[in-house]
């Protein structure tokens, strides 16, 4: 494979990245020529994609991060790209929120996102090159009144995060970008995605007229993961069907 968006001979890691938009990514970067390991708390991979390397980690325990950065250098030599896809969200009234769910949604979305990329960061700071790529949401960039008040505000965070550290280490070789997604078709989101009055809220809401697949995000992180867009960097990427433009 040539051209810009070659990722022959890259090492990525995409995090929460053995089911749903994770794996998905995770399929992609292979595609494109990188060497890909996943991570997650538990290994949700199939047979057929048992090729890609698996660390299990938990992105709460920073000593899980530590040695999961570690196992990669030590085995591949080099980190190239990062995709920070794990998180979580809980669905509730903000009055019915309880605080440990609250913490629970920004320690893994928010901290653990900040976590990975600064045990990734150091490797990437002694190459001086290196590609960061945050999953973020719309909700990150728009409120939403159906009881997502932890999720939307931690994807907000993420959103800004990816700005901060993209400025911290522009001079550095690392670019820092995010990814936004609207509503996605997952595993987790079946039974939400299934319902027929949400199937018809989807379809007015979405210009496009449907909710994202996996695969809708690939180009993507292709794009941000690779040198065509070399100059890209603390930026949002919207990928949303035309949800924002409305």
């Amino acid at each position: 494979m040539n051209g810009r968006f070659d990722l022959t001979n890259k090492v990525a890691i995409v995090t929460g990245g053995t089911r749903g938009i994770g794996l998905a990514l995770a399929l992609g970067l292979k595609e494109f020529g990188a060497q890909v390991v996943v991570t997650d708390i538990i290994d949700h991979r199939k047979e057929e994609i048992k090729d890609i390397y698996f660390i299990k980690c938990d992105n709460r325990k920073p000593d899980d991060i530590t040695k999961m950065v570690k196992e990669v250098t030590d085995k591949f030599k080099r980190i190239d790209i990062l995709v920070n896809n794990a998180g979580i969200a809980i669905q509730k009234p903000a009055v019915e929120t309880e605080v440990d769910e609250w913490e629970e949604v920004f320690r893994i979305n928010v901290t653990g996102t900040f976590l990975v990329s600064k045990e990734v960061g150091k490797v990437m700071l002694k190459q001086k090159k290196g590609e960061i790529i945050n999953i973020g949401s719309n909700y990150g960039s728009v409120g939403d009144a159906t009881g997502l008040s932890a999720y939307c505000s931690s994807k907000a965070a993420v959103i800004h995060l990816s700005r901060v550290l993209a400025l911290e280490w522009a001079k550095e070789g690392i670019r820092v970008n995010t990814v936004s997604p609207a509503s996605t078709r997952t595993e987790m989101t079946k039974a939400r995605h299934d319902d027929p009055k949400m199937q018809e809220h989807y379809k007015s809401t979405f210009p496009v007229g449907r909710v994202l697949e996996t695969d809708d995000l690939v180009g993507a992180v292709i794009f941000l993961a690779s040198d065509a867009s070399g100059m890209v960097t603390g930026h949002n990427l919207n990928v949303d069907g035309g949800y924002l433009s409305k």
